[in-house]
């Protein structure tokens, strides 16, 4: 190989690489020239890969930068664009494999390029301004929008609006509070005065966490009888304090008539004689009268303390006012019962007490979970039961040592008691049946006896009005028994039957008197009455 070839080759390859170099310098430099002086340079550039953010131009960053809130990159971009593009996230939603479309700007400035391929979507912005532009006009235009639907809510908010410069000076105020100040001062003073009186002065302000304060302040209206309520919230915002100011006029008037409500109620309560005590949704005691400590005898501090309904059966069982159950495991299960059952508005249970007295206790549901629980004091009336009861079978043992057999009908009919020698005449009556009937008793007794007008007569009597005598007459067993009746008006409407058997004398009688027609008074046999 001659000595000169190697030589050539390294000449060829430098000349080769030398032109190279000032191609591509050439190229740059022109690229370079191009995108300063292309009118299309300020464009935005985004890549995303589904909902991430793969990689974005400068503008594009400085963008994204000022986008704020919850969500994705995709999706905040995407809500800010829809204003200045319309119909951009629809049409992003409904975008199927690959290909590219285009949407002008709202009123004609600027545009966006959409591409789509192989899941990438790249949205290309170009507002067809100038490379030197301080702010991308895309930006611009979506914060002026931000900003005037931000005026318009701030406007158009039927919450009194206002903001004070660090001089305590009415700065800006929304159309309620302008509205409200004409009201209060007319409406020539408010057109030419600026700024207006400072409608709510007070310094009452309660904190409530992240730097914002509350309170409520009342306002006279010309020609209004009753005070507007407002609450008001004060943020600080650097050196100027914000206020808004909601009306709660009918929310105060309702908490002023619920606590006249609960003070009439109060008052009632205090004057029951029956003991009220009322837990709330977490059991604790947030009610309770004069009549439930007097029931009880728990200390008034121990109530007020807002005790646990469990604390107070406690207390209760100590102080021996709860029924005494075996054990002390099963009356803790008695409890639970009886809270689940208040509950539902079932519990109803009289308490017989070690100490004689007996108490009612009923449990009634109340709104939001709460629970009420009723003492009454019934030993007197319990009392007064067990000795009307010890009458009656006083009566009714004195009815039973009686050899006739006796019954006793109200006014409506209905059987009130009988005797022994009633069942043993007549037969038991049903156990089972606790009201039995005149008519019923008429039926049993058909069936033993032979035809006769009498029972008839007796069904009329039992329920005739005004005022009825005593009278008597005869009946005959199947069996041939003679068997005498007689009919008693009671007080109140009710009425005695009494049947015994027919003596021998009585039966001569009988015959004596179907032959002659005349019954003898000489004192020695009843006389029979007429039927009145």
């Amino acid at each position: 190989m001659s000595p000169v070839a190697p030589l050539l080759v390294v000449v060829i390859v430098s000349t080769v690489s030398a032109t190279a170099i000032v191609i591509l310098l050439s190229w740059v430099t022109h690229m370079d020239w191009g995108r300063r002086a292309s009118p299309r340079a300020a464009r935005s550039v985004f890549l995303f890969d589904g909902e991430c953010l793969v990689d974005a131009s400068l503008p594009a960053r400085r963008l994204l930068d000022r986008l704020e809130g919850s969500g994705t990159e995709r999706a905040l971009l995407c809500d800010l664009l829809e204003h200045r593009f319309p119909g951009l996230v629809a049409r992003l939603e409904t975008v199927q494999g690959d290909g590219s479309f285009r949407l002008r700007a709202n009123g004609g400035f600027g545009q966006i390029e959409v591409e789509h391929w192989n899941g990438l979507l790249r949205l290309t912005l170009d507002s067809e301004g100038t490379g030197d532009a301080p702010v991308d006009p895309i930006a611009f235009a979506a914060l002026q929008d931000e900003l005037e639907t931000l005026r318009c809510i701030g406007e158009d908010a039927p919450q009194l609006i206002w903001k004070l410069d660090e001089g305590g000076r009415l700065s800006w105020a929304n159309r309620a509070y302008m509205r409200l100040a004409e009201r209060m001062s007319g409406p020539a003073e408010a057109a030419t005065d600026w700024p207006p009186d400072e409608l709510f002065e007070t310094s009452d302000y309660a904190p409530l966490g992240t730097g914002a304060e509350c309170c409520r302040v009342s306002l006279l209206l010309p020609g209004e009888e009753r005070h507007c309520w407002y609450e008001i919230t004060r943020l600080r915002r650097g050196t100027e304090r914000v206020h808004f100011a909601l009306d709660v006029t009918g929310i105060v008037e309702a908490e002023q008539t619920r606590r006249k409500f609960i003070q009439t109620l109060t008052k009632t309560f205090a004057q029951l004689a029956i003991g009220l005590a009322i837990f709330d949704r977490d059991r604790k005691l947030v009610m309770f009268n004069p009549a439930f400590h007097d029931l009880t005898g728990l200390p008034t501090a121990f109530l007020s303390s807002r005790p646990q309904v469990q604390t107070v059966l406690d207390r209760l069982r100590d102080r021996s006012m709860l029924p005494e159950p075996k054990d002390y495991a099963s009356w803790r299960e008695q409890v639970a019962a009886l809270e689940a059952q208040a509950t539902r508005g079932t519990y109803c249970e009289t308490w017989s007490l070690p100490g004689g007295q007996t108490y009612r206790v009923t449990g009634r549901p109340h709104p939001d979970g709460a629970v009420a629980f009723l003492f009454e004091d019934i030993s007197a009336e319990i009392s007064l039961t067990r000795h009307f009861r010890a009458k009656i079978e006083t009566a009714r043992a004195v009815l039973d040592t009686l050899p006739e057999a006796i019954a006793v009908f109200s006014a409506s009919g209905t059987r009130l008691l009988h005797n022994g020698a009633y069942e043993d005449l007549w037969g038991a009556p049903d156990p089972g049946l606790s009201e039995t009937g005149l008519l019923d008793e008429i039926v049993r007794w058909q069936n033993m006896i032979a035809p006769t007008p009498v029972l008839g007569e007796l069904r009329d009597f039992v329920t005739a009005f005004g005022e009825r005598a005593e009278w008597s007459d005869r009946l005959r067993l199947s069996d041939g028994r003679g068997l005498c009746c007689r009919f008693t008006p009671l007080p109140g409407g009710t009425t005695m039957t009494s049947f015994s058997p027919e003596t021998p004398d009585r039966s001569r009688l009988s015959a004596q008197t179907l032959t002659t027609g005349e019954e003898p008074r000489d004192g020695k046999e009843p006389i029979r009455l007429q039927r009145g």
